[in-house]
């Protein structure tokens, strides 16, 4: 195929995308302002980097790509040097009947064609990408590319245990393990998970809560990616028999990341999953978590008590630790002492004096949470209430003119009660410290750009939940496709679903009788509280997301 250079301009004008009077005024701010043509259109507004990348796809013959879900080849992405790709917007994705296929924000730079030819020794094969996704792509992929490269390549399991015990981060083991790390950051994954297997290593992020394979590396790596990762918590890497947990403290793109490592020995080696805790993250509102108006109401009431115990449950991974933050941001002021105790510190608040909790020394819960109550709080959070000891001084600290905030692990609101019993508090202080308790769990956002409409049968509506009158009154609901946005998903972040239970005489009553829980639980909808799975169906409702969805995290 021979290139010929032609200009962005002439080719949106052909195409119809772009008028002769827009044209003349891009050219017009490009001689004023500088910078590529294609910027100055996108940066105006008049077109987006998909329209120019489709225009010039359909122009010059070529194949339009989306890299958010493509399967990039890292051997290919390692034949270019990382400084080529970052100058000229460019990155090998694969390769194709002996070609190397070129992926390209501006296929019409035929100078750059030239240079990958002559780099690689191979023919190029552009194909058209937005440049936004191919300096995406180049951050996550082609950094250390050379060090995927080198270790699927050369590795000996022998040779690579011997050269990482010097950390030295030129070894290629060591690039590639916090590449791994990196790449799970850049794709704002929370979990990592390594998993040997019987012919390979399988790895694997859980992003928005669902679980991704992202690649599979050699068996021969095995021993160097474990060690490496221990070594970095400050592991025993000759202790393979038992269970072992650690942290990593690591800054990555002037951000500083927290991560909890656990290994699992197994028949095929040790597996481990890496939680990723991002100090920098955005700190959410009450209002953003997703809380309809009337949990909202609610939540600002627990909030404005002076004492009492206001409890967040839910599994692991349900967005507790978030809905405290934004509990405190929300009476953070001057007037108030504000101490928090955790297991790790997740978030960095100023005005809060946050401390972590360090079993190896003696700090628990219990112990800490003694110290902070001699030492003036009017609010004290409690990361989680795990034990006997903890509930116990917890619920006490609520009696004596502090308002606690606390996690527990319970599937719905009203079992955080009965769990108190089962820890040994009694029901009388219990019933008079607690205020409320917010069940949660977190549901994927349906990715607005792409998501689509669906027919669900009106039994099918009336199964899941919906009343006769909604459903017979029409419905909308929506259920995800997937595009560049979302990555193929059909959905994009998260929303949190509450069960809000407020205190009251006849609940009191109730749990000083020792009533079950779904007694309790009858009471409180009873009182007005709306369920886990009615907050979901009005969110599916809503069109924020999908009755798969919700079926997935909500019984």
């Amino acid at each position: 195929m021979t290139y010929t250079r032609e200009r962005l301009g002439e080719l949106l004008l052909r195409s119809g995308r772009i008028t002769e009077t827009q044209l003349g005024n891009a050219l017009a701010i490009q001689a004023e302002e500088g910078g590529k043509l294609g910027q100055v259109l996108v940066r105006h507004l008049v077109l987006d980097e998909d329209d120019i990348a489709r225009t010039l796809a359909e122009q010059k013959g070529l194949e339009y790509v989306s890299l958010t879900n493509y399967k990039i080849d890292r051997e290919a992405v390692s034949r270019i040097p990382d400084r080529v790709a970052r100058r000229c917007l460019v990155i090998p994705i694969g390769y194709d009947r002996g070609a190397i296929v070129l992926a390209m924000a501006d296929p019409l730079d035929i100078e750059t064609i030239d240079d990958v030819k002559v780099r690689t020794g191979m023919d190029v094969l552009p194909v058209v990408a937005t440049a936004t996704q191919i300096q995406y792509a180049i951050e996550k992929y082609i950094t250390s590319a050379d060090a995927f490269q080198d270790v699927m390549v050369n590795a000996e399991e022998d040779e690579v245990e011997a050269e990482i015990s010097d950390g030295d981060e030129d070894v290629p083991i060591v690039r590639m393990v916090n590449q791994l790390i990196r790449e799970a950051v850049i794709e704002n994954a929370s979990d990592i998970h390594i998993e040997p297997g019987d012919k390979s290593i399988r790895i694997r992020y859980r992003v928005d809560g669902v679980l991704h394979e992202v690649m599979q590396l050699p068996l021969s790596v095995k021993a160097g990616v474990i060690s490496r990762v221990k070594i970095m918590a400050e592991m025993n890497i000759a202790e393979r028999r038992r269970p072992q947990d650690g942290r990593i403290g690591i800054v990555i793109n002037g951000r500083a990341i927290d991560l909890r490592v656990a290994t699992l020995p197994t028949p095929a080696g040790e597996s481990i999953v890496i939680r990723v805790l991002n100090h920098d993250m955005e700190m959410l509102t009450l209002e953003m978590l997703g809380m309809a108006p009337e949990h909202l109401r609610t939540m600002e009431r627990f909030l404005a008590r002076p004492y009492g115990a206001v409890l967040v449950s839910g599994p692991t991974g349900s967005g507790k630790s978030t809905s405290l933050y934004a509990g405190l941001s929300r009476i953070n002021n001057p007037s108030r002492k504000i101490i928090t105790i955790e297991d790790p510190i997740e978030y960095q608040m100023p005005g809060v004096t946050q401390m972590a909790v360090n079993p190896i020394i003696g700090l628990t819960f219990a112990r800490l949470l003694r110290t902070v109550l001699r030492s003036d709080p009017d609010v004290v959070l409690v990361g989680e209430i795990r034990d006997a000891e903890t509930a116990e001084i917890a619920v006490r600290a609520a009696l004596t003119g502090h308002l606690v905030l606390s996690s527990i692990h319970t599937n719905d609101a009203p079992s955080a009660l009965t769990r108190l019993v089962d820890m040994e508090v009694a029901p009388y202080v219990t019933s008079s410290a607690l205020v409320g308790v917010v069940a949660q769990r977190l549901g994927r956002r349906l990715c607005r750009k792409c998501r689509k409409r669906v027919k669900v049968s009106s039994e099918l509506l009336l199964a899941a939940g919906f009343t006769p009158e909604e459903v017979e009154g029409g419905l909308k609901l929506y259920g995800p496709k997937g595009c560049d946005d979302c990555a193929g998903t059909g959905y994009r972040g998260r929303i949190g679903l509450f069960e809000v239970m407020e205190m009251n005489d006849e609940l009191e009553r109730l749990f000083l009788k020792e009533a079950p829980s779904e007694q309790l639980r009858e009471a409180a909808i009873a009182a007005g509280m709306k369920t886990l799975r009615r907050d979901a169906l009005d969110k599916v409702a809503a069109g924020i997301t999908s009755l798969e969805e919700i079926d997935r995290v909500v019984i």
